[in-house]
């Protein structure tokens, strides 16, 4: 703190200057407020929403593999020191205005000024929150080495973060970024039930933020002891209809149908999800293995297989077979989609088998869809395709082995269409 306080009293030396001079030369100055307390509470909640919209983003891209773990520990502190930096200058934009003073009592001022900001820094300003950054960067960068040496993290470091935030809010107990973070830290060390209640100030302040409903839910689902209640229910329920994407929401809900024996709706809350994270993600491949239970516990119960596929009126079934040159393992990943015969390669529709299970049949339909704005209910004429990935990326690669057949109009399906992947990829045929 030392290498801080001595810059800032070198500053506050300066700043006395500037004012002390034009008082003495002109008598009498004045200044008014930028903005006024309305505008900065607006645009102080706006910046939440930026922060929350940005950090789940880059959880997303952190889940989907597309950054690094050490690239997402960089980009989470800057998204985290610029929300703290945005509140300072805001708030100092909302300084009060001064009023005017004489010459008589300009050295009294400078006076006034000195002190008060050593006071105000100390207590009010962005020198603490510097202090809290500079933690938080070295906490990331420490896990990061723990995480590199296959460690645990030292908790040590998250319960001094905690203390810092709770310091903090004694001094601002409205300020949500701070409640945010002690609740994350909360949630860290274990400590769900004070991680519930940071989100539940949280929430208070901010009542139709859908990610922050689904992480108390998830707070209050581990606090009680992986136990799906009621109001956690309905906090999914309200999160997942402020946004139907919210993959914490619809794991929970899939927990919840799962435990009351709604096998059916357990495995759509879950597809949906898994349909969001990637099916090669670490969450999507757990995602998988609870849908493949759910549906052995559907038939367990006297339900039938064909009463788990959706009945769609944009279907596309298909027979997928291995051609006779084909040499692959039987565990490799087989991925079955369907996509714009022209236009963006991403799927409208997904599946994925295995070698072994070949030949397998196939239904692809708009439930299948990657997102809803783009499904099979959208395309006039599509493209199929079936691809091995011995990687089992969800990239096409050289090497891989598929079968593809198009363009097949979705007016006129057929009722099969027959895929025997028999092709290998090359670097002049390769399509993403």
């Amino acid at each position: 703190m030392m290498t801080l306080w001595l810059p800032l009293i070198g500053l506050l030396l300066v700043a006395v200057g500037f004012v002390a001079w034009p008082l003495w030369r002109y008598k009498n100055a004045g200044s008014t407020a930028l903005i006024n307390h309305h505008e900065l509470e607006e645009r102080l909640v706006e910046n939440v929403r930026i922060f929350r919209e940005h950090l789940s983003e880059l959880e997303n891209n952190f889940s989907a593999q597309a950054i690094s773990a050490q690239e997402f520990s960089q980009l989470k502190v800057e998204l985290e020191r610029n929300l703290l930096a945005d509140e300072q200058s805001l708030r100092e934009q909302h300084a009060p205005s001064s009023q005017r003073l004489g010459v008589k009592v300009s050295l009294l001022l400078c006076a006034v000024i000195f002190l008060g900001g050593v006071l105000f820094f100390n207590q009010r300003s962005g020198l603490v929150d510097v202090h809290i950054q500079k933690l938080q960067q070295e906490k990331l960068q420490s896990d990061y080495q723990d995480m590199v040496q296959n460690r645990d993290p030292n908790p040590a470091r998250a319960q001094e973060l905690v203390a810092e935030y709770e310091a903090r809010l004694k001094q601002k107990p409205d300020n949500i970024q701070y409640w945010f973070l002690l609740a994350r830290a909360q949630m860290e060390l274990g400590n769900f039930a004070e991680g519930a209640k940071a989100y539940q100030r949280v929430l208070s302040l901010d009542p139709q933020s859908s990610m922050i409903m689904a992480e108390l839910a998830q707070a209050m689902f581990l606090a009680d002891g992986n136990k799906v209640t009621p109001p956690v229910a309905d906090l999914a329920k309200s999160a997942l209809t402020l946004d139907p994407k919210n993959t914490m929401a619809l794991g929970l809900l899939g927990i919840n149908a799962f435990a009351q024996k709604d096998f059916r709706n357990a495995i759509r809350y879950w597809q949906k999800s898994v349909d969001l994270v990637g099916a090669d993600s670490q969450g999507g491949r757990a995602l998988l293995s609870g849908i493949e239970k759910a549906k052995q516990s559907f038939i367990a119960e006297g339900g039938k297989p064909e009463d788990l596929v959706v009945k769609s009126p944009y279907a596309v079934k298909l027979v997928v077979s291995l051609g006779s040159k084909v040499k692959a393992k039987s565990d490799q990943i087989v991925f079955v989609y369907a996509r714009a015969w022209q236009g963006s390669p991403m799927p409208l529709a997904i599946a994925r088998i295995k070698v072994g299970d070949l030949p397998a049949s196939v239904q692809l339909d708009e439930t299948m869809a990657m997102s809803p704005a783009s499904s099979l209910a959208t395309a006039t004429d599509i493209e199929v395709v079936a691809r091995i990935s011995p990687s089992g990326s969800a990239k096409a690669e050289i090497g891989d082995w598929l079968a593809k057949k198009g363009p097949i109009s979705m007016s006129s399906i057929p009722s099969d269409v027959q895929l025997e992947i028999n092709e290998q990829l090359t670097a002049e045929s390769i399509k993403p």
